[in-house]
């Protein structure tokens, strides 16, 4: 079997761990555990801490020490730390736990983009398809896990969540062992190119938006459409659903520069949330997010792996890790405190979300011509 297979099969099996439970884990920390909007800004804002930590920590681990170890590693350490809340059930207890597994499993995504570097780093294109396939996999384990985990938090609360990705989480170790490995020599110092600096600042955007489809979605809908968790695990599923079947076509079709109608799309299908009245529209709507996200998120990350070679790549992309998951929780927070004002003026809300979408598309066609798109053979 081709290694990026093994790694496409390993991303379905981790992503149907995760999504069972990350999506819910917001809005657990809200309904189930009674914390404040405050408190779960917060707690978004620790995330944002604990993962710039994590990449930092694993890209010299992922260099240093090599792509499998690093993995097993910290994909071990991710279900431990799982497994440990649901035998702790104490809330803060919870929520310090989840803080770890989200150390663990930033951690393990440095080391797993590094490795799909590592296998297909002849061109861009090549990049582009690599992710795409990797993306599938991922999916597909996206395309369960939600569905699963709504039903079962409907049924029986969220604390079972826990324990279920945890084990799910731990299987794909055998698949892990078998993938080749590189380390590098011990060298502290990184030399940043200044393109790649430029990239940063609209991916920053870019992740402050896909950071969304989670805490400030199923929020919304569950509070102001009063849709039940189900219903919202079901959305989920059609996302992954989508990407597992066609990702591998687009990424065949796509170059960098789509990039910036990508997160055109992203804009107008966030926005269009406001104007959702049902269920049916909600999965049209969740279609138009899920096909900005099919163009936006291989683009994004094989370009972030352009920029690197073999000896620094760990490095690198704990950069680009660094910076996504900053703008990820810090979209989350910034969708936690407005929610008091405005979760119910659905324009307002969903227009101050979107428009980061907007603001990285038109960076991107600002810098991009020079800086990221010619360059990006």
């Amino acid at each position: 079997m081709q290694d990026l297979n093994k790694l496409a099969i390993i991303g379905s099996a981790r992503a149907l761990g995760t999504s069972i439970v990350w999506p819910f884990i917001g809005f657990a920390l809200l309904s189930v555990y009674h914390f404040s909007l405050a408190f779960i800004s917060l707690f978004y804002l620790l995330q944002g801490i604990v993962s710039i930590l994590a990449y930092i920590v694993s890209g010299f681990f992922t260099d240093f020490l090599g792509r499998t170890k690093t993995m097993l590693t910290f994909s071990f350490l991710s279900s431990v730390s799982l497994l440990s809340a649901y035998f702790i059930p104490v809330s803060f207890y919870i929520t310090l736990a989840v803080l770890l597994q989200t150390f663990f499993n930033s951690g393990y995504n440095v080391a797993n983009t590094s490795l799909v570097g590592d296998i297909r780093k002849k061109d861009i294109s090549s990049l582009i398809r690599a992710f795409s396939r990797l993306r599938v996999g991922i999916n597909i384990g996206w395309a369960l896990g939600p569905t699963v985990g709504g039903f079962v938090f409907s049924l029986y609360g969220f604390k079972p969540l826990l324990l279920i990705s945890a084990l799910i989480s731990l299987f794909p170790a055998f698949f892990i062992k078998s993938l080749p490995d590189l380390k590098t020599k011990i060298e502290f110092s990184l030399k940043v190119e200044k393109n790649f600096v430029k990239f940063l600042i609209p991916s920053f955007f870019t992740f402050v938006l896909m950071g969304q489809l989670g805490f400030s979605y199923l929020t919304y809908y569950a509070s102001v459409l009063k849709f039940s968790t189900f219903q919202v695990g079901i959305l989920f599923m059609i996302n992954g659903l989508l990407i597992a079947l066609i990702q591998d076509l687009i990424g065949r079709k796509i170059e960098p520069r789509h990039i910036v109608y990508g997160m055109l799309i992203y804009f107008i299908s966030y926005f269009s949330i406001s104007l959702v009245t049902n269920f049916i529209e909600a999965a049209l709507d969740m279609i138009a997010i899920t096909i900005a996200e099919m163009v936006v998120a291989p683009l994004s990350q094989a370009l972030a792996s352009s920029f690197s070679d073999d000896s620094s790549r760990g490095r690198t992309m704990g950069i680009y890790g660094t910076v996504t998951s900053l703008g990820r929780v810090s979209g989350s927070s910034i969708a936690a405190l407005i929610m008091d004002d405005f979760l119910y003026r659905p324009i307002a809300f969903w227009g101050i979300i979107s428009s980061f979408g907007l603001i990285s598309s038109i960076l991107y066609l600002v810098i991009g011509n020079k800086a990221i798109f010619s360059s990006r053979k």
